[in-house]
């Protein structure tokens, strides 16, 4: 008998699988089932892990480039605007710069 291309030869049935054993406790011997603790829900492992990752606000960033911008406004506003506008913007590319340079401590 020849076999034709891709075909898989006709195989004998698989025999039935063994049973399986099953144990029986005694009844002196029983064990209660172990009880796994629950996993915690996820809205409180969003909640710690945010806590781990910290803030990720670019605070720095956004310190020096208001110190930039302030800085470059008080240059560029005309001479009118500029006379009274100066001071104001000196304290406030001032302020901007200090708080980019500062540390900010962490949270306990």
């Amino acid at each position: 008998m020849s076999q034709s291309f891709g075909r898989r030869p006709t195989a004998k049935p698989l025999p039935a699988p063994l049973p399986v054993p099953v144990k029986f406790a005694r009844p002196g011997n029983v064990q209660p089932p172990r009880t796994e603790p629950a996993p915690p829900s996820l809205d409180d492992e969003l909640k710690e892990w945010k806590k781990s990752r910290g803030s990720n606000f670019p605070f720095k960033l956004l310190a020096l480039t208001a110190s930039l911008s302030f800085g470059i406004a008080s240059v560029a506003l005309p001479a009118q605007i500029n006379d009274w506008a100066q001071y104001p913007l000196y304290a406030l590319s001032a302020a901007s710069l200090y708080a980019g340079f500062v540390r900010r401590k962490p949270k306990i």
